[in-house]
């Protein structure tokens, strides 16, 4: 099935793991769109911090709005919930270490800085021992 023909999600009724299959959204991203619950229209996702107009635009043909959910009551404590977030994403298989970086192309633009250092290392390693 390619993106065309995946069923819309619904922002204010979407689980973290379903909004997590949108491209771009990250289980960090995912968890800050379920704690702004409920939108009234979709351009309200511009309110959560991460989302841009980029990035609204690239997920808006594969989201809608259903109906208003209000925030579940948080749980009398703290441990449980988190605790629940840890295992979802967990199932998801992601790793922790961009999790930062929600889209794609930061990741990558991330990895170019960090390898295009590691060569800028290497070759003033090589001026310093060819100076000797």
């Amino acid at each position: 099935m390619n993106e065309s023909q995946k069923p819309l999600v619904d922002i204010n009724r979407a689980s973290l793991i379903e909004l997590t299959t949108l491209r771009g959204i990250g289980p960090g991203l995912a968890r800050r769109i379920i704690d702004h619950r409920p939108y009234e229209k979709i351009d309200d996702l511009m309110l959560v911090p991460g989302i841009k107009e980029a990035k609204l635009l690239e997920i808006k043909p594969f989201i809608c709005l259903k109906e208003k959910e209000s925030k579940p009551a948080p749980e009398k404590t703290g441990a449980k919930s988190q605790k629940r977030t840890d295992s979802q994403a967990t199932k998801l298989g992601e790793t922790e270490t961009f999790v930062f970086l929600e889209d794609r192309n930061e990741r990558q633009d991330a990895l170019l800085i960090l390898f295009g250092g590691f060569i800028l290392g290497l070759i003033i390693l090589m001026l310093r021992r060819t100076k000797r």
